[in-house]
C-alpha cells in the first residue's frame, strides 16, 4: 500500500485530492495548523484521521510527500523528505499525475471566476447521469457532501491559473469560464494572464475540446487544436440562454443549442454569472451526449456549494448569507444579482478584503463595486501568510475613505467579534439581508450571528 503524506492537508483543493487517494486505497496522513476548517470533517469522513502538526517524524516512511504550493523547501517536512530521498510533489503536480491516468476522460474547469461553482455543477450533473465521476472541487458540494469524490467515470477538477498551476494538467476537455486580471502578486497584467491561459489550452489534444465564454473577446482569442464550443447569452454562441428570470435566490431560463430549444432550466443560484456557469455545464453535456432531462434534473436538485451565496439562517427579519467573492468583478456580479433577486430588501454587505497585494491593486475597483450595496461594513484586510509587513489597517482605512467619498454609508471594524456585536445591536431588529463576503474568515460573522439566535 502506497503511503502519501500531505503537507497543508486542510486546504480546499489538497484536502479533496487526499480524500480521493484515501478512497483509492492509499494510506494517507497529513499535517496542518490546529485551526478548525470545514475540511476537517470531510477528511474524517474519508477515514483520514492521522492529521497532526508539522514534524520530521511524519514523513519518515512516506512514499510521496505532497504539499500545497504555499509551502517551500524550507518547510520542516519537505526539507526532511528531500534529505531522505522521498519523492516530493506539489498539489498541482500530484493532481496532474492522477489526471494523466484518466487522460481520455479528464475534464478541467478554469477561469479567473466561477471555477468552484461550475466544477460542482458538473460533478452533480455527472452524478445524476449515473456516470460515477471522480471530482476535485474547491469547496464542499452539498449534494455530494464533500469537496472530493472517487469514482470510475469521468474526472472533473478545478484548474487554477495562479502560479500557472494548471500547466501541470493535460485534460481531454478544458472549460474556461472567463479571463480576468487577478493575483497581482504573480501576474504582471492581463497580457501575462492571457498567455498563461493560452499555454494551458495548447495542452488540449486535437481530438479534445475547449469550452469557453463566447461573449468575452479574450476567450474568443484562445486558439485550440481541439474543437472549440462557445457558450454565452448571445445567440451567436453554440449554447445560449434566453428569458432569464431571477427571484429570491432562484434562476430560471431557456437553454438553446444553435437555434434549437433544449428546454427550461431552473437552479438555486443567483446572477448572470451563474447562468454562464450552467451554460458551460450544458455545453459539456452535449459533448458527452447526456440526455437533457438528466441535465434539467441535476440543476433542479442542485444544493449549492459551501461559501457560494450560502444561506446561513435568519435573525428575526434578517436573512444571513455568505459568499466567497473577493475580486471586484465577483463582488459586482454578486451584488447586482442580489439586488435583482431581492429587489425590495435592504442589503448590508460585510466585506473583508483578501490579501494586501489585491487590496492595493484594486482599491478603486473595490469601492466602485461595493456601491451596489445599500450599506457596507468593512473588516480589516485578511493578510496572506505569504505577505510581509503590516499595511492591513492602513489599506482598510483607505478603502473605507474611498467608499465614503462615493457617498455610501460604511462601518469600519477590526475584528469579527466587533462586526457581530455591531450588527446585533444596530440591525438585528430590522428586516433585510446581511451578506458576508471575502476569501478570508469573514464567514465567522454570519456563523456567530446565527449561533447567538439559535
Amino acid at each position: 500500500m502506497q503511503k502519501i503524506h500531505f503537507v497543508g492537508i486542510k486546504g480546499s483543493g489538497i484536502s479533496a485530492l487526499a480524500q480521493v487517494y484515501a478512497r483509492m486505497g492509499c494510506e494517507v496522513t497529513g499535517s496542518d495548523t490546529d485551526a478548525v476548517f470545514f475540511t476537517d470533517e470531510l477528511l474524517r469522513q474519508a477515514g483520514i484521521t492521522q492529521v497532526t502538526g508539522p514534524s520530521e517524524q511524519n514523513v519518515q516512511d512516506a512514499d510521496i510527500v505532497c504539499h500545497s504550493p504555499a509551502y517551500g523547501d524550507d518547510h520542516i517536512e519537505i526539507k526532511k523528505a528531500k534529505e531522505l530521498g522521498i519523492e516530493v510533489l506539489t498539489y498541482p503536480q500530484l493532481l496532474g499525475r492522477l489526471m494523466d491516468g484518466r487522460a481520455e476522460s479528464a475534464i478541467t474547469v478554469s477561469g479567473t471566476h466561477g471555477k468552484t461553482t461550475t466544477t460542482s455543477m458538473i460533478a452533480n450533473m455527472l452524478l445524476f447521469s449515473k456516470l460515477d465521476p471522480l471530482a476535485i472541487i474547491g469547496s464542499k458540494n452539498y449534494n455530494i457532501g464533500s469537496n472530493g469524490r472517487y469514482g470510475f467515470g469521468h474526472m472533473v477538477a478545478e484548474a487554477c491559473e495562479y502560479r500557472r498551476s494548471f500547466h501541470n494538467y493535460a485534460p481531454k476537455i478544458a472549460i474556461i469560464n472567463n479571463i480576468d486580471f487577478d493575483h497581482p502578486d504573480y501576474f504582471s497584467g492581463i497580457d501575462d494572464v492571457f498567455e498563461a491561459f493560452q499555454t494551458f489550452v495548447d495542452k488540449v489534444p486535437a481530438d479534445g475540446a475547449l469550452i469557453t465564454w463566447g461573449d468575452q473577446a479574450l476567450c474568443r482569442q484562445l486558439v485550440s487544436k481541439g474543437k472549440v464550443h462557445y457558450f454565452g447569452l448571445n445567440h451567436t454562441n453554440d449554447i445560449y440562454a434566453t428569458d432569464v428570470n431571477e427571484e429570491r435566490g432562484t434562476l430560471s431560463f431557456l437553454a438553446w443549442e444553435r437555434g434549437q430549444l433544449l428546454g427550461a432550466v431552473k437552479v438555486r443560484a443567483i446572477g448572470e454569472h451563474n447562468v454562464l456557469n450552467v451554460l458551460a455545464a450544458i455545453t459539456l453535456s452535449r459533448i458527452l451526449e447526456i440526455p437533457f432531462a438528466a441535465v434539467q434534473e441535476s440543476f433542479a436538485e442542485f444544493g449549492g456549494v459551501y461559501r457560494r451565496f450560502d444561506y446561513l439562517g435568519r435573525i428575526g427579519g434578517l436573512e444571513v448569507y455568505d459568499d466567497y467573492a473577493h475580486h471586484p468583478s465577483e463582488i459586482e456580479a454578486t451584488l447586482k444579482a442580489v439586488k435583482r433577486s431581492f429587489p425590495h430588501d435592504h442589503l448590508l454587505t460585510v466585506f473583508q478584503p483578501h490579501t494586501i497585494s489585491r487590496t492595493m491593486a484594486f482599491l478603486d475597483e473595490f469601492a466602485d463595486a461595493l456601491m451596489l450595496s445599500d450599506e457596507v461594513m468593512l473588516v480589516k484586510v485578511y493578510q496572506s501568510a505569504r505577505e510581509t509587513g503590516d499595511r492591513a489597517e492602513e489599506l482598510t482605512n483607505l478603502l473605507a475613505e474611498k467608499i465614503a467619498e462615493r457617498g455610501k454609508t460604511v462601518h469600519l471594524v477590526n475584528t469579527l467579534e466587533e462586526g457581530t456585536e455591531w450588527i446585533l445591536k444596530q440591525r438585528a431588529s430590522q428586516a433585510g439581508l446581511v451578506l458576508t463576503m471575502g476569501a478570508g474568515d469573514i464567514r465567522g460573522i454570519g456563523e456567530q450571528l446565527i449561533s447567538v439566535h439559535a
